[in-house]
């Protein structure tokens, strides 16, 4: 039987706030799925490597990454309402900037711009959330609020690969305007604010950081390249080392910190997030390979690999919500270590597909994974709250989501690195395999996690 317009009413007030916060992501973030389906005939266009044309979705989604801190604390400061708000509209704006990039290194500062704004919907969403809902609400709301990633996936992958294949990469960002504008809409009739807390800002911390990170990026990068001298790819990752050293000593002495004192050893922050970290790092490195798999190894075309590719964002959509719910019967750990372990062993099922050519069973480890990811995703976000008064919801939700985005970057990076390798030193089923052992690992963290009351 429908529901009535009065309860349908009631139900769109109740749940606003997860359904507006769940726009912006998706109206802001789908490009970047379709990207890496598309990045061979962006490299074609352009006339350079696929290496380097897989810098259009690693390098915005690190400096809007390292950008996430900032953020939360600016929507602590002026009200995360605005902040989002503003995130949209101008994410919206480079995006239509991107449709006339003339080079690769044009469209890639129009991507970071584009990327840098779309990652203020992250930590003020999910502080609005943190501060409209309490306790099992909360973690409901964090299990549909995360739908976003997966559904901007979702969104990125049926429309943009039929757009790829008759109209060209260009026109996915033509449609990204038309999202854009009506999330902004949307949002700026019905999101509520948030209180506000005075700030500084550490501008040289960031600085240094963006430094650091972009050559470890391009040290893990650059690995199998033959043309950039060894020397130049342990010089600069030395130097990105040592830069995130002199980071966090910056960080003990700065006045107002990106990483609040003490954040990093709180135990159900920092364990959910270097859990997420090797989660996202696996999951996206997975998701650069298997497009050109489909492509390269199996024959399919960008609208055909799209669509099988939906199969794994359409499990994690739908697995998402149930995360929250997991963790409300159970914990939080053991949701969180039930969600690495399915994404482990769906990553190895691919590796299997791909050493027998088994269309089949790549298709159910691609289902696997994504129902994995969508499971341990809401716990390992929701916790966090637990461990910052709310003051600081914001701060520590963008630090977390930096984590987490840190490894998606440089999960991309690597598995692009390691695509370039020869077939004969590295194939493609150990690179999965590679894959699942990184998942792996993130059980190591996942299992230290405490009840909030524990």
């Amino acid at each position: 039987m429908p529901h009535s317009p009065t309860k349908l009413a009631q139900h769109w007030q109740a749940n606003r706030v997860i359904y507006i916060t769940l726009m912006g992501m998706m109206a802001t973030g789908f490009p970047f799925t379709i990207l890496t389906v598309a990045l061979k005939p962006i490299a074609e266009e352009f006339s350079v490597t696929e290496a380097l044309a897989t810098w259009t979705v690693s390098a915005p989604m690190l400096i809007s990454a390292v950008c996430f801190p900032l953020m939360g604390k600016v929507g602590d400061t002026y009200g995360h309402r605005r902040v989002f708000l503003i995130g949209i509209s101008l994410s919206t704006v480079f995006a239509g900037c991107c449709f006339f990039a003339w080079d690769i290194w044009s469209l890639i500062v129009f991507r970071v711009l584009s990327m840098l704004f779309a990652g203020a919907t992250t930590p003020s969403g999910m502080a609005i959330l943190f501060h409209q809902y309490d306790g099992d609400e909360r973690g409901r709301a964090v299990g549909w609020w995360a739908m976003g990633g997966p559904g901007s996936a979702a969104l990125g992958l049926i429309a943009g690969g039929p757009m790829v294949d008759i109209w060209g990469w260009r026109s996915v960002f033509m449609f990204q305007i038309l999202c854009g504008a009506v999330a902004w809409i949307i949002a700026l009739t019905s999101l509520p604010e948030t209180h506000k807390r005075p700030a500084a800002f550490d501008h040289i911390g960031n600085l240094i950081l963006i430094i650091a990170l972009l050559c470890l990026l391009f040290a893990i990068s650059s690995v199998s390249d033959q043309d950039i001298a060894a020397l130049t790819k342990w010089g600069v990752a030395l130097f990105g080392v040592i830069g995130l050293l002199v980071f966090l000593k910056y960080e003990g002495y700065a006045a107002d910190p990106i990483v609040p004192a003490g954040l990093l050893t709180t135990r159900n922050f920092a364990n959910p997030s270097m859990a997420s970290f090797m989660l996202q790092a696996a999951y996206l490195g997975a998701l650069v390979v298997t497009p050109i798999t489909l492509i390269d190894i199996f024959g399919y075309s960008i609208s055909v690999a799209a669509g099988l590719m939906l199969l794994r964002t359409a499990s994690l959509t739908i697995a998402t919500p149930f995360g929250g719910r997991l963790a409300t019967a159970l914990s939080e750990r053991i949701a969180a270590t039930i969600g690495i372990s399915l994404q482990a062993i769906g990553i190895a099922i691919m590796a299997a597909g791909v050493y027998w050519l088994r269309i089949e069973l790549l298709l159910v480890g691609l289902v696997i994974q994504g129902v994995g990811h969508g499971l341990a995703f809401p716990p390992l976000t929701a916790i966090i709250a637990t461990a910052v008064e709310p003051g600081l919801f914001g701060t520590a939700s963008g630090l977390n989501r930096l984590i987490s985005q840190i490894g998606s970057s440089l999960g991309l990076s690597l598995f692009g690195a390691l695509l370039a390798i020869p077939p004969e030193s590295l194939n493609l089923p150990m690179i999965f395999l590679i894959g699942s052992g990184l998942t792996l690992i993130g059980l190591i963290p996942a299992g230290l996690i405490k009840r909030p009351n524990g």
